[in-house]
């Protein structure tokens, strides 16, 4: 192989890329066309534990709770645990002040997420 010919191994790359950037295409295309569809967001009912916190379910262990401390207002997402009958928080979670949860909502809805995860599935 001189060193002007192409590496099979680097073919076979180029072809993969070449794959993935057509299949980036098609996803736009798709997109596009969902995108002229009205949308269909349901807003998940909203709840309120026995503090009068209003809360919503991530699933049936998790749960996002707007609260207020200190007089300050806290975006609380937090696993749960049942105890006496009673859903408790438990250790595992964050707490995101009003400012860290603007700077999540805001990448959330940028697409730099959604599109991290494409690119990794």
């Amino acid at each position: 192989m001189s060193c002007y010919e192409e590496n099979p191994a680097s073919k076979k790359r180029k072809a993969k890329t070449q794959e993935a950037a057509n299949f980036v295409e098609g996803d736009e295309a798709d997109e596009a066309d969902e995108a002229e569809k009205p949308a269909k967001s349901v807003a998940p009912p909203t709840m309120r534990n026995e503090e009068g916190e209003v809360f919503f379910e991530l699933s049936s262990k998790r749960r996002v709770t707007v609260r207020k401390w200190k007089k300050k207002i806290f975006v609380d997402i937090r696993e749960t645990y049942e105890k006496g009958g009673k859903t408790l928080p438990g250790k595992k979670g964050i707490s995101l002040s009003e400012d860290q949860y603007e700077a999540l909502r805001d990448t959330i809805k940028s697409g730099a997420i959604d599109a991290e995860i494409a690119a990794l599935g």
